[in-house]
């Protein structure tokens, strides 16, 4: 990792340690979901149609889950990124529509958090605790997808001409005849 990136991410981490409960789910799955957005965006053909399809309130992946599940099927993450995003969702959603009182000792966050997979590091303590399961989880993953945007750019999609316009344009057979090994769909004037 680049040093400057090293230290924005350890300053995040900072931070991040230094949320509340609820702060630190909807921060942390923020940027993850930055990050995915960030490598559809740089995976796309540039354009107006890229945006439309992420941002704003109807775009069809402007959610986290639509972006998840478009860049698994895109090869842009794989199944363990992807299981890894689905859970750290789950968990935003808990807190982004419950209640007071709602933290990582909450049954459905505790359960959740126990599904993640990343691996802690070694004397970490607490394995089973659901608030450094998920901080884990986000910094796995946040390094994992740290530079994706960029290599996915390499791949960056290009819009190409598929066929041809004279291959699909209309003719007269009194004037032209059809191009040989062409398919061939006809209109005539019916007879009267």
């Amino acid at each position: 990792m680049r040093d400057d990136d090293l230290k924005d991410l350890s300053g995040f981490l900072r931070e991040l340690q230094a949320e509340t409960d609820r702060g630190l789910a909807l921060v942390g799955a923020a940027v993850i979901d930055d990050k995915i957005r960030a490598t559809l965006a740089a995976f796309f053909v540039e354009g107006p149609a890229a945006a439309r399809l992420l941002d704003g309130g109807d775009a069809p992946l402007s959610t986290f889950s639509a972006r998840t599940d478009a860049c698994l099927v895109l090869g842009l993450i794989d199944a363990f990124e992807h299981g890894e995003i689905s859970l750290l969702r789950k968990v935003r959603n808990e807190f982004a529509h419950g209640l007071h009182g709602t933290t990582f000792q909450s049954e459905r966050i505790r359960g959740y958090c126990s599904g993640l997979k990343s691996h802690l590091p070694e004397g970490s303590g607490h394995p089973n605790e659901p608030r450094l399961r998920f901080t884990n989880s986000v910094v796995s993953l946040a390094t994992r997808l740290y530079y994706r945007p960029e290599w996915v750019a390499q791949e960056r999609r290009i819009a190409k001409e598929w066929i041809s316009p004279d291959q699909v344009r209309w003719r007269s057979i009194d004037d032209e005849k059809p191009p040989e090994g062409s398919p061939v769909l006809g209109i005539f004037k019916a007879k009267k």
